[in-house]
C-alpha cells in the first residue's frame, strides 16, 4: 500500500483555516495566530462566513472563494460541518487536511460509520487527512503550526533533528513541553488522532526519508495495520534512524483504555515486543526515559565496541556504574599497562583496574583527571568512556581540565566517545554537546547512553529491511483431515511436522485396545496412550491422557479408561481411536508455538514447558518466520537454552539445532497459509538427539 503524502501537510505552500475566528484562544483561532507570530512565510486564507477580516487576514466566506487549490487546510468546524467542508475540498483539489473536530470514533457506532465515510471521501479525492480528533502538527524549521494547541505559545523547543509523533494529542502536547524544558531539539511534531488517513506508520515512513530528522519518537497506543508498521520501521531501520517507542495498553486494563481512548486496537504487548525486537526499535517504559534515549541517540557518538572505560572520582560511584554496565551487557575490560603506569606514577593509590579510580585528589592535581581521560578515549582499547566527575564541573581549575581533555580528545582521529556524569551547569552542558560528549546527573543514565549507543550501532551494521511481503510455498494438509476442519487431530499434526523435518516422537493410531497393545509392542515400551480427536486440544484436562504405559495390561487398561473419558465429556464426534505413542526421554520440556495475531499476522512464542507453562509464563516471541538470529535470541529470553548448556549434568547440544527447529516450524506454518490459527508443541522434550516433539496442536481460524 502506498504510503500517505506528506509533503502537502508538512510543507505547504499554501494553508486555509476553515472556520477561522478572530478569538485567538479558540480552536478556529490558535493555529492562526501562531502562524502569523511565527512567520510562516506561505499564503494564509482566513475562511469565515461572517467577517470580512480575521486577526487582520482577509477572510472568505468558503473555500470555493479561495483563488487556488491549498496544499493544507486546517479544518475546525463541528462534526456535523465537516461532511460539507469535505466536499468542498475534493472539489477544490486541497491537497491535506488537518481535522481537529472530535466526535467521530471515539464516539460509538454512528461516529464510526461517519469516520468511514469521511474517510472515503478523502481518499477519493486525493486529500490526505491527519485525524479527525486531532491536535495537529508542526513543522519547526518551516514555522508550519498547524494545531490549536497553546502550548506552542510560551516558545518552542530549539529546531533540531528529533521528530516526535504521537497518536493522542493531550501526550503530544505534554511532550512539547517536556522537549523545550529539556532543551531538545525537534524537526517535526505530529498528532494523528483517530487516525481515519494518516496513520503513525505513515508519518514514521516520511520521517525515515526526511533529511532533517535523525531521531524518531512515537507515543502508540495500538495499531490497525501491522504490515504498514513494519514497513515504517523497516524503512527508518535502512535509512539508520533510531525509532523510540512509547508503547502504552501493556496490561490488560491499559489496553481496553487504550482502546476506548482513540478507537484503535491495542494488540497483545508480547506481539507488540516482538515487533520492536525485530526492527530494532528502542521502547521506553517512562516519559524521562522516552526523551533520555532521545537525547542520546541525537547528540552521541556510537561506540564501535562493547569494551567500555569508567573513569571515577568516587570508588563507590564507579562500582554502581560496573554493575550497571555488567547488566547492560558492556565489558569493562582493564586499562593498558602502559596507560595504568603513568596514572600510578602520579597517585599510587589509584585503581588502574576498571573502574579507573583517580580518586579525589584531583583537587589537587585536576590535570590527572583530563590526563586520564585523554588516555582513555584515545588508546583504542575502549569502544566508549564514562566518566563520573561529582562537581567538579563547578571547580575552576578542574573545569579548565576537563575542557583541555575534551578539545585534546577532539583532536585525535578515531577517539572513543566520551559521555559524562555529574553537576555541569546549563552553560557548560551546552558546550560539552558541542563537542559531541552526552551530560548526565545519574552515572546509571550514563552507562545506559552507551549501551542504547551501542544497540543503535548494532543495528546500523545488521539492519535487513524485512520482506514481509513474502508468501511462502503452501503446504498440503493430510488427505485424513475433512474439507471442513478446524483442528487436525495429534496423528496428522504430527505427520505435517515430520513432513517439515521436525522430529516427532515414534507413534501410531489404534482404533481398539488389540490394536493399542500391538501398537505399543512394536514401539517399544514404556508408551503413552492419547485420545484422537480434532474437537479436544487438552487431552489431559478430560482424562484422556495416560502416560508411562509399561506392560500390554496396562495398555488395555488405558485405553478402557479413555473411552470412558471420552464418553463422559461427550467429546463431538464421539471416541475415534488413540494415539500411540513411544515415551521420549529427557531432562527437560518446552514448549514452540506460532499464532495468528490479527494486526501483526503470525507471532512464534518459545518457553519453558510442560503444563505448567500458563504458570511460569517464562516466554518470548518473534514474528514468523523466524530468522536464525531470532530464533537464537527467543532462546536466550526465554530461559531454554539453559537446557542445552549441560543442565544438571546432561549433554551440552548445539542451540543452532535448536534454533533450526524453532525456524522450520514458523516456515511450516507460514505455508499451511492464511487459514492457520495456532500451530503449538507442548512439550517439546530436550533429548540427547535434540528437540522430540510429544504432542502437537494445529487449529485453524476458519474451516480449511
Amino acid at each position: 500500500m502506498k504510503n500517505a503524502d506528506f509533503t502537502p501537510l508538512m510543507r505547504p505552500a499554501s494553508i486555509a483555516i476553515v472556520g477561522a475566528s478572530a478569538d485567538a484562544a479558540k480552536v478556529g483561532g490558535m493555529p492562526l495566530r501562531l502562524l502569523r507570530e511565527r512567520g510562516y512565510a506561505g499564503r494564509i486564507y482566513a475562511i469565515n462566513a461572517k467577517a470580512a477580516h480575521v486577526q487582520g487576514v482577509p477572510a472568505h466566506t468558503t473555500l470555493d472563494s479561495v483563488p487556488e487549490p491549498v496544499d493544507l487546510a486546517i479544518v475546525a468546524v463541528p462534526a456535523h460541518a465537516v461532511p460539507d467542508v469535505m466536499a468542498q475540498l475534493v472539489r477544490r483539489r486541497a491537497r491535506s487536511a488537518v481535522l481537529f473536530t472530535a466526535g467521530f470514533a471515539e464516539t460509538g457506532d454512528a461516529g464510526r460509520a461517519a469516520q468511514r465515510d469521511l474517510a472515503l471521501m478523502a481518499a477519493q479525492g486525493g486529500v490526505t487527512l491527519l485525524g479527525p480528533n486531532c491536535l495537529g502538527l508542526m513543522n519547526l524549521r518551516e514555522r508550519v503550526y498547524a494545531t490549536f494547541s497553546p502550548v506552542a505559545l510560551a516558545g518552542a523547543p530549539p529546531r533540531g533533528d528529533v521528530a516526535l509523533v504521537s497518536q493522542s494529542g493531550a501526550f503530544g502536547a505534554y511532550a512539547f513541553a517536556l522537549a523545550r524544558e529539556a532543551g531538545l531539539g525537534l524537526s517535526h511534531w505530529i498528532t494523528t488522532g483517530n487516525e481515519a488517513g494518516v496513520q503513525v506508520a505513515d508519518a514514521i515512513a516520511w520521517l525515515a526519508a526526511d533529511p532533517d530528522t535523525k531521531v524518531i519518537l512515537a507515543y502508540l497506543e495500538g495499531c490497525t495495520d501491522g504490515a504498514k508498521l513494519r514497513r515504517a520501521f523497516a524503512a527508518a531501520g535502512a535509512a539508520g534512524k533510531p525509532v523510540v517507542v512509547a508503547k502504552v495498553g501493556t496490561t490488560a486494563t491499559g489496553a481496553r483504555a487504550a482502546q476506548s481512548h482513540t478507537a484503535s486496537l491495542a494488540g497483545e504487548d508480547a506481539v507488540y515486543q516482538a515487533v520492536f525486537d525485530e526492527y530494532g526499535v528502542f521502547r521506553a517504559e517512562t516519559l524521562e526515559a522516552f526523551f533520555r534515549l532521545g537525547y542520546a541517540l541525537s547528540k552521541g557518538r556510537r561506540p564501535q565496541s562493547a569494551a567500555s572505560a569508567i573513569v571515577t572520582v568516587s570508588g563507590g560511584v564507579g562500582i554502581m556504574m560496573a554493575d550497571r554496565a555488567e547488566a547492560l551487557g558492556l565489558a569493562l575490560p582493564p586499562l593498558p599497562e602502559a596507560s595504568g603506569a603513568r596514572l600510578r606514577e602520579r597517585i599510587a593509590f589509584a585503581s588502574t583496574a576498571n573502574p579507573i579510580d583517580v580518586t579525589g585528589q584531583i583537587v589537587a592535581q585536576p590535570e590527572v583527571l583530563a590526563d586520564t581521560l585523554v588516555d582513555t578515549v584515545t588508546c583504542g582499547a575502549f569502544g566508549s568512556v564514562a566518566a563520573f566527575i561529582a562537581g567538579a564541573g563547578n571547580v575552576p581549575a578542574a573545569w579548565a581540565a576537563i575542557e583541555r581533555a575534551v578539545e585534546r580528545a577532539a583532536e585525535r582521529k578515531g577517539s572513543a566517545p566520551l559521555v559524562l556524569a555529574g553537576l555541569v551547569d546549563d552553560v557548560k552542558r551546552q558546550w560539552l554537546e558541542a563537542r559531541g560528549v552526552l551530560v548526565y546527573r545519574e552515572p546509571a543514565h550514563a552507562m545506559e547512553a552507551i549501551a542504547t549507543l551501542l544497540r543503535a550501532q548494532q543495528n546500523d551494521a545488521t539492519h535487513e529491511a524485512a520482506d514481509i511481503e513474502r508468501e511462502p510455498a503452501h503446504v498440503a494438509l493430510p488427505a485424513s483431515a475433512p474439507p471442513n476442519a478446524t483442528a487436525l487431530d495429534e496423528a496428522e499434526a504430527m505427520a505435517l511436522l515430520a513432513e517439515a523435518g521436525v522430529a516427532v516422537a515414534p507413534h501410531r493410531v489404534a482404533c481398539t485396545a488389540s490394536e493399542a497393545v500391538e501398537a505399543a509392542q512394536a514401539l517399544g515400551f514404556p508408551v503413552a496412550l492419547k485420545l484422537r480427536s480434532r474437537h479436544v486440544l487438552h487431552k489431559s484436562d478430560i482424562g484422556g491422557v495416560r502416560l508411562d504405559l509399561r506392560d500390554a495390561a496396562a495398555v488395555r487398561h488405558a485405553f478402557e479408561a479413555i473411552v470412558r473419558a471420552a464418553a463422559q465429556a461427550d467429546v463431538p464426534g464421539g471416541f475415534e481411536g488413540v494415539v500411540v505413542a513411544r515415551m521420549v526421554k529427557g531432562w527437560g520440556e518446552i514448549i514452540v508455538g506460532v499464532k495468528r495475531d490479527p494486526v501483526f499476522g503470525l507471532v512464534a512464542m518459545a518457553g519453558l514447558g510442560g503444563t505448567g507453562v500458563e504458570l511460569c509464563r517464562k516466554v518470548a516471541f518473534g514474528l514468523a518466520p523466524l530468522t536464525r538470529e531470532r530464533a537464537l535470541a527467543m532462546l536466550e529470553t526465554s530461559g531454554v537454552a539453559a537446557l542445552f548448556r549441560g543442565h544438571r549434568g546432561n549433554p551440552i547440544l548445539p542451540l543452532d539445532a535448536a534454533a533450526a527447529t524453532l525456524m522450520a516450524l514458523t516456515r511450516l506454518a507460514a505455508a499451511i497459509g492464511g487459514a492457520l490459527e495456532t500451530l503449538e508443541i507442548n512439550p517439546f522434550i530436550v533429548t540427547p538427539q535434540g528437540l522430540v516433539a510429544a504432542d502437537a496442536v494445529i487449529t485453524f481460524a476458519r474451516a480449511v
